[in-house]
């Protein structure tokens, strides 16, 4: 058969899929997912496409060159069989298990019911929690089955007779598990992902391949050199500034701790956020979180009118609701969990002077006197101005805090970490130095590039020390987050921003001497993703990770994930570039491009793998055509006719490639950044 007829077809079959996968996810968004699944995902047309796909690509494989270009064609082969197994043989469903009941049978997804392998019986439910903290770390059922005690937990599933039981949710007594038989198609799916991981990685050993040939052409002497060259106050001025305590007093209630976001964290964290949800800062004029809102608590009348920031667009909205709302919480009392009790068992609750305080707190006076009266003695000795004795009493408070919940409070070293971390938060000023000097150095290159010289070694350097103390930057703020949230920071946007910047900061520094075209590059995607970090849209506090994201595969999806679209977003720079400048220079800056698309595109398919192994693990299925899983999956389809660029017509022309390369961008974009604000799924939260 005709060489290029297959790729037409096969090429061209794959085209199709693509757009009936962004018109699926848009279909879910407007009218459900039953009516994306019927209409696509399940249509025989779409499996047929599919196999149209991998028949080509079976086909082409004995005009291919190299044992690992090879396997990984035939692993893709391999797991589009496995995905239809698992169509045609699996089963899911959901079982409840009431505690103390024996049940015989699950239910469908159809609603049908099934007899269960065996009899299950719960014998209870624990919910673990992380210490000092009433936030969830793990749901755990014990269950009875033929005999056996098995424990299914969060990351923790139970076999029995082929069927895999997860923890799904619980209720009052009774404990929600999902179900998945899948004889035969995750058996195949990861054989084709272990057999693609291989190829993967033996390609770029393999003689002869496209990304070795254009490695080769760019490191000759003569083309290295060819490319080398190649809320506003203004308001309030006529009026009274608002009261607030000296900042020595104000700085004594920073040494608190308190209960907020459902962990145990000095009060100056909570005085943090409030102060930047209602202002857009982390102070307010001349004064301090800490300055800011204990004076909303003792002088709530003089802040009352000051008015927060907000858009236009969101007055009267409850996004201005939400703001007024947490500075009536702190000046009510109510945001102020400073008062640890400790229970019989030894756990500790907090709470506010407000709460309704347990019955061994009642019993004794003197305590209850304490947590219900202090914050008034306080007050008191604000209005007299009495400075020194509202110290005092704070420090009452600290040492109270200290007596009762000692165990569960964080370390000094902790605390000064997080103090350090909260002063490093939003990175305003690198993100701004970053975009400019990756703007002029683009544009510097442009220059260069077009006359046929090389950037100035001065330059280089002075920018690649610039992009070494911008690494160290990022470097201290995520191991800060780190070591504070006790958890690696791969999840939640601020998180996986900064990564990402860290990434394109490392990747700099690695790479600036061979490579001097990636300094803009990096600066610029760098200063991009600390831009959307610093964005009030994206949450910077550090919360407990949910049970189920507490896997050591999260950790090198996330990862594999961002340093792909690190890469590609370099890819992008370049194709931008490669339009503007002469042919010669486009040229080399394609090879550029293909270097770092090999190792960029491969990290995408390894990063979405990896995350369908961990939704198998963690909830029974490899893929459920989530809007974020079809728009990654997508991505990779879109980039691969990119990879294909020497083998295919429309992409030879430097210009052309150049062109398709920032133009595939836009589906990083929608991935990470569309579907989460607008197409929703399972992983909007990422």
């Amino acid at each position: 058969m005709n060489k290029f007829f297959l790729q037409v077809i096969g090429f061209g079959t794959m085209a199709v899929n693509i757009l009936l996968m962004m018109a699926a996810t848009i279909l879910e968004k407007l009218y459900g997912s039953y009516t994306a699944f019927s209409w696509v995902y399940h249509n025989p047309v779409f499996f047929a496409l599919w196999a149209v796909t991998a028949v080509c690509g079976l086909y082409s494989l004995r005009s291919m060159k190299g044992l690992f270009t090879k396997l990984i064609h035939v692993a893709f082969t391999l797991i589009l069989a496995g995905a239809f197994l698992t169509h045609l043989t699996g089963e899911e469903g959901h079982v409840r298990l009431p505690k103390g009941e024996t049940v015989l049978t699950w239910i469908k997804e159809d609603g049908s019911e099934k007899a269960l392998p065996c009899p299950l019986e719960l014998e209870r439910f624990e919910i673990e929690r992380y210490s000092g903290s009433e936030a969830a770390a793990n749901y755990k059922s014990f269950v009875e089955a033929d005999g056996r005690q098995l424990e299914i937990s969060m990351n923790h599933i139970a076999r029995i007779g082929g069927y895999r039981f997860f923890q799904s949710r619980f209720e009052e007594n009774a404990s929600i598990l999902s179900i998945n038989h899948d004889p035969w198609g995750i058996g195949v799916t990861y054989t084709g992902y272990f057999l693609l991981l291989m190829g993967l990685i033996g390609y770029f050993f393999q003689k002869g391949t496209s990304f070795r040939r254009h490695l080769g052409r760019l490191l000759k002497p003569a083309a290295l050199l060819l490319f080398l060259a190649v809320p506003s106050v203004k308001g309030m001025a006529a009026q009274e500034a608002p009261r607030v305590l000296p900042k020595e007093v104000a700085d004594a209630f920073g040494e608190l701790y308190v209960y907020y976001n459902d962990r145990v964290c000095p009060f100056e964290t909570m005085a943090r956020d409030y102060t930047l949800k209602a202002y857009g800062k982390s102070h307010w004029n001349e004064y301090d979180a800490l300055q800011v809102v204990t004076g909303w608590l003792f002088y709530y009348d003089w802040w009352k009118d000051v008015p927060f920031k907000v858009k236009a667009k969101d007055r009267g909205t409850p996004r201005e609701a939400e703001k007024s709302y947490i500075v009536q919480q702190v000046a009510s009392g109510d945001a102020w969990k400073l008062y640890p009790v400790a229970d019989s068992t030894g756990h500790v609750r907090w709470y506010n002077s407000n709460e309704m305080l347990p019955q061994e707190v009642v019993e004794d006076y003197d305590r209850w006197v304490f947590i219900r009266k202090v914050m008034d003695v306080v007050e008191r000795s604000v209005r007299a101005e009495d400075w020194a004795e509202v110290t005092r009493i704070v420090e009452k408070i600290g040492a109270y805090q200290q007596k009762e919940a000692s165990a569960v409070l964080p370390s000094p070293v902790k605390v000064r970490a997080e103090k350090l971390y909260n002063r490093l938060m939003r990175p305003m000023v690198p993100f701004m130095l970053a975009i400019t000097l990756g703007l002029i150095l683009f544009v510097l290159l442009g220059i260069r590039l077009s006359k046929g010289k090389e950037l100035p070694y001065g330059v280089s350097k002075a920018s690649a020390l610039i992009a070494f103390l911008l690494l160290l930057y990022l470097t201290l703020t995520l191991g800060l987050r780190w070591y504070v949230s006790g958890h690696a920071p791969f999840a939640g946007s601020y998180s996986v921003m900064m990564l990402m910047a860290w990434l394109s900061a490392l990747g700099t520094c690695l790479l600036w001497k061979r490579f001097p075209m990636v300094l803009p590059m990096g600066f610029l995607i760098g200063g991009f993703t600390m831009l959307m970090a610093s964005m009030q849209g994206a949450n910077p506090q550090i919360t407990h990770l949910m049970p189920v994201l507490q896997s050591p595969l999260l950790s090198l999806h996330v990862l594999s994930m961002m340093l792909s679209y690190t890469l590609l977003g370099m890819v992008a720079f370049t194709g931008i570039l490669g339009l503007v400048v002469p042919v010669r220079a486009a040229i080399r800056l394609r090879d550029m491009s293909m270097v770092i698309l090999f190792p960029a595109v491969f990290l995408l398919i390894i990063g979405t793998f990896l995350g369908a192994v961990w939704a198998n693990i963690s909830w029974g299925t490899y893929w459920s055509w989530d809007p974020k899983e079809t728009w990654a999956l997508i991505t990779f389809l879109v980039y691969s006719y990119a990879l294909h660029g020497d083998h295919l017509r429309f992409l030879r022309h430097p210009r052309t490639f150049h062109a398709f390369c920032a133009a595939a961008f836009l589906m990083v974009l929608i991935t990470y950044f569309g579907v989460n604000l607008i197409l929703g799924g399972m992983h909007a939260y990422a």
